[in-house]
């Protein structure tokens, strides 16, 4: 493939204007002792460095006919990068298309381009706080990661690689997770993080849990490796060393919250082994609001990441389209800095490494690193992502549901309940033992859901029993990713003695609803007082002053129902209710129950 092949055509609007502010914008950052000074220029509505070449020769060309090639050119090799690709300095008054093209013209080469600089993706300088904790990360709760966290394990051996500016690997809430890395960016082993954006990327992937300090990582328990390749600006030289070594140290995954519009053969072709030999591969989609593609979110092997807020809509920093693979929350997320802080940031940036860090415990559940479950899981993420509209192709990422996509969970089966005789005014509260109820998401009972679903564990699951179709036997089952097994039955009798259903308070002018339970066709009575004084009738207390607010008979299965609207006006007062039922030669009476009104 040669070099004009690789490049895609500069958007309208992305100028060279536009590349040099970017650049100033990185270029304002320090640079550490020993970091090469890199000229950067914009070619063809590109940031490259000036003056260098990535130069790909087959594997089994000798040293020699490199050698010859370079002096030809005037060429200096500055390093070997990979198997077969060396990093080039052209002279000074060298043109680079001509070089380009020379270079490719020779037998032995298959490409050759500019050492491009992709763009770290985040929307805005951060403002650092001093107030770390979980309460801070909105973006879990909305992936239901808590919730993913309790069905699997982490492994310290399960590597995600975060190929940034370098990390913060002292960070009290990063050092225990990391495992190794280097700075190939100034050729040295301490990745170190002068910007902050990799430290901040590498916390929401991989910062401990459960340590009683700062946030949470996605990846819970995983190990990470960490990679420098510059400070805003990541030339191609740095980005495919980096890649090549986190692959042979076993990485499982590659956080990537960088970019470009130039489609780089020499990274695509690192990412392209990565990807054979397994890794998943994910990116940022690139923060200037477009559909323009940014690579390596757009290749069709790494899972390209937008930005979604909390309402799940678009960030309006983020890119988006058919070619974006998941939105992730990406808006106002806390997590670890450079100098043991915490801070606040948004951006693509932010989206791609919570995607990144999950990936990374999702594949530590499976049998080693191989393409077949790399593969898997993707296909989880994509196919567990929750629909939010078509600025995505799959959806915002949801950790619980792609967790069910790989590992899909065991049927809730019920054992037994207790009690198994119900009123059939309902409201009472219903046991029900069994096992792989954890995951249970609903229970019925004679085909009506149950409120006050509450799982306990495993095993036990309590709900408060529905009111009665029907007098008799009704089925319980409940319902849970993996289905469910064993239903039971309970019986429902008549409500004995008669009870009364009225909320214990209201607001003033609003409505009200008594249900009441007693024996089937009885007649009953609603009584209402304002004072709360009893009696007594037949040896039942009972209201002394009431008014008669209804007589009905209850239905065939003993119950009965009204609802009203409380005149305005009332607040700071409170009500009394109580029904009382009548049969020939019987006389019985519900509970009294207050009602305050509120304001």
């Amino acid at each position: 493939m040669t070099i004009r092949d690789a490049v895609l055509r500069p958007t309208r609007g992305l100028t060279a204007l536009a590349a040099a502010t970017l650049l100033v914008f990185a270029h304002g950052h320090a640079q550490a002792q020993g970091d090469p000074a890199l000229e950067s220029r914009v070619w063809r509505g590109h940031q490259i460095v000036a003056g260098e070449l990535l130069v790909q020769f087959e594997q089994d060309l000798d040293a020699g006919a490199r050698r010859r090639r370079h002096t030809e050119l005037g060429a200096t090799e500055l390093s070997r990068i990979a198997p077969g690709l060396a990093r080039v300095r052209l002279p000074a008054d060298a043109d680079l298309d001509d070089a380009v093209r020379r270079y490719e013209a020779t037998a032995g080469v298959r490409f050759a381009q500019p050492n491009a600089l992709h763009q770290a993706f985040s929307a805005a300088d951060p403002l650092v706080l001093d107030d770390p904790g979980v309460l801070h990360q909105w973006a879990l709760s909305t992936v239901r990661a808590h919730e993913a966290w309790s069905l699997l394990d982490g492994a310290p051996t399960a590597l995600v690689a975060v190929i940034d500016s370098g990390v913060d690997v002292d960070h009290p809430d990063l050092a225990p997770h990391f495992v190794g890395g280097h700075d190939f960016y100034a050729d040295d082993d301490n990745p170190g993080d002068l910007n902050g954006h990799g430290t901040h990327c590498a916390g929401i992937s991989a910062a401990v849990s459960n340590n009683g300090l700062g946030i949470a990582g996605a990846s819970d328990g995983c190990g990470f490796l960490a990679y420098r390749v510059g400070n805003t600006s990541f030339p191609s030289s740095a980005l495919v060393a980096a890649i090549h070594d986190a692959r042979a140290r076993g990485a499982l995954v590659l956080s990537m919250s960088w970019g470009t519009t130039f489609n780089d053969t020499a990274v695509r072709n690192a990412l392209q082994a990565a990807a054979t030999d397994g890794i998943v591969l994910v990116g940022a989609a690139g923060n200037y609001g477009s559909t323009q593609l940014f690579y390596p979110a757009a290749h069709p092997f790494v899972i390209g990441v937008a930005s979604s807020r909390p309402d799940d809509t678009l960030s309006s920093f983020s890119n988006y389209g058919p070619w974006v693979d998941l939105a992730a929350p990406g808006q106002g997320i806390y997590s670890t800095w450079k100098d043991d802080a915490y801070t606040y940031s948004s951006g693509t940036s932010m989206a791609a490494p919570l995607v990144a860090g999950f990936a990374t415990l999702m594949y530590a559940q499976l049998h080693g690193r191989s393409p077949a479950n790399a593969e898997r899981v993707r296909a989880a993420l994509q196919d567990g992502a929750v629909p939010v509209g078509d600025w995505v192709a799959h959806g915002r990422v949801d950790f619980l549901a792609a967790v069910d996509q790989l590992l899909p969970p065991e049927p809730a089966t019920l054992l037994g309940v207790s009690p198994p005789e119900l009123e059939a005014l309902g409201g009472e509260p219903l046991q029900l033992l069994g096992v792989h109820l954890s995951r249970a998401t609903g229970v019925t009972v004679g085909g009506l859901p149950a409120p006050d679903f509450v799982v306990h564990d495993d095993q036990h699951v309590s709900i408060t029993a529905p009111r009665a179709t029907g007098l008799g036997t009704a089925d319980v089952a409940v319902t849970s990713p993996g289905g469910s097994q064993g239903v039971l039955q309970v019986t429902y009798v008549e409500t004995e003695p008669p009870r009364l259903d009225v909320a214990p308070t209201v607001d003033d002018g609003g409505s009200v609803t008594w249900a009441a339970g007693g024996g089937a066709l009885e007649l009953c009575y609603l009584l209402v007082s304002l004072d709360g004084q009893t009696g007594s009738h037949l040896g039942f207390p009972i209201l002394a002053q009431p008014h008669v607010l209804s007589v009905s008979w209850l239905d065939g299965n003993g119950l009965f129902e009204l609802n009203g609207t409380l005149p305005a006006g009332l607040a700071g007062l409170t009500f009394w209710s109580q029904t009382a039922t009548l049969t020939p030669g019987q006389f019985r009476a519900s509970a009294i129950e207050a009602t305050e009104i509120l304001p």
